[in-house]
């Protein structure tokens, strides 16, 4: 099961674990931590979804987005979240995702993640995360 740390980890293995858990986690489970550290409100907007009710379908079913970009957008918030709850509390990883961010241009993370195939914005949402954790 997709579970954070029970302490804070050092950011570059943090992030390996981010990466490893991620790629090998169902993505009910990645559903499941999204919704129990950022929030269902965060991880719907995250998604480009109206609300998190499918969200939580996934989770009761043990199934998952059946659109490409939603699949991709769930697996990189996912990696984004256990990141940042790594090193920093939920409730940081949520003002991240939330705030606007001077490593990208000001614009905010998690609109960018609604708004842009994960293909071609992962780039820039992974080095913006890096950046903030590296301090």
């Amino acid at each position: 099961m997709l579970t954070l740390s029970d302490k804070p980890l050092e950011v570059g293995e943090a992030w390996d674990l981010s990466y490893k858990r991620t790629v090998s986690a169902p993505a009910w489970e990645q559903a499941q931590l999204l919704l129990s550290t950022i929030g269902p409100r965060t991880t719907a907007a995250g998604l480009g979804l109206a609300d998190a009710r499918q969200v939580k379908a996934w989770v009761r079913d043990e199934s998952g987005p059946r659109e490409h970009l939603v699949a991709g957008r769930l697996a990189l918030l996912c990696r984004i979240t256990l990141a940042l709850t790594s090193v920093y509390s939920p409730a940081t990883a949520t003002l991240f995702l939330r705030s606007s961010n001077p490593q990208l241009d000001d614009d905010v993370p998690l609109l960018i993640l609604r708004d842009g195939d994960p293909d071609v914005v992962q780039g820039r949402l992974l080095a913006a995360t890096r950046a903030f954790l590296e301090g």
